[in-house]
């Protein structure tokens, strides 16, 4: 009885992490994946919806359509703090079905709050098909030049390694553009929604 017990002492002893490695990892590799190792996202497709101005005024509260895709970082780093700092860039556009429309393109930084949840912050280059001219339809902005700057925020949720949910605001800035006489001050639309992700 006692050479069995000794036995299967011995057997959960080998059976153990620590004694069952067989094979040694290479010099300055740890077996120990730390916690705050940030996520390598890879070139990722965004399509989705939400609303103009929702804080009211002209062209608020029509339907948007916005979609956009953005690269991998530059430089895929595995600290969190280091990565934010990494911008992705990206190219997209938002399509406002009765009101001012507009592609832009810059660069995307984002932050890992988790490994399901992060935040992002956005600026770039913009143009637009909106009302620059003298005469500025009642329910349409009037934005005084065709080209201004896109900043955004985002709050972003990962489903899955591919999907994920990001609500984002948007605003398009007329900052340097003078409106015609007799027109009102030029602005820009801001639009509030949500993008569905997909990484490649």
């Amino acid at each position: 009885m006692v050479r069995l017990a000794s036995l299967l002492l011995a057997g959960c002893l080998l059976a153990s992490p620590g004694w069952a490695q067989t094979e040694s990892l290479p010099a300055g590799v740890s077996s120990y994946a730390p916690a705050t190792r940030s996520i390598a996202p890879g070139w990722e497709a965004r399509l989705g919806a939400g609303i103009a101005n929702p804080g009211g005024g002209r062209e608020s509260g029509l339907p948007v359509i916005g979609g956009e895709v953005l690269s991998p970082r530059l430089v895929p780093l595995n600290d969190r703090i280091a990565a934010a700092f990494i911008p992705r860039f990206n190219i997209g556009s938002s399509l406002h079905l009765n009101g001012t429309r507009y592609a832009y393109a810059g660069a995307t930084w984002t932050f890992d709050l988790s490994h399901d949840v992060f935040v992002e912050a956005s600026l770039g280059a913009a143009l637009h098909d909106g009302k620059t001219g003298a005469i500025i339809p009642e329910n349409r902005l009037s934005l005084g030049c065709n080209a201004g700057t896109r900043e955004a925020a985002a709050l972003g949720f990962r489903l899955s390694d591919r999907w994920s949910l990001v609500t984002t605001l948007e605003h398009f800035s007329t900052a340097g553009c003078s409106g015609q006489p007799g027109t009102a001050s030029p602005r820009g639309p801001a639009n509030i929604g949500a993008r569905l992700g997909y990484t490649f």
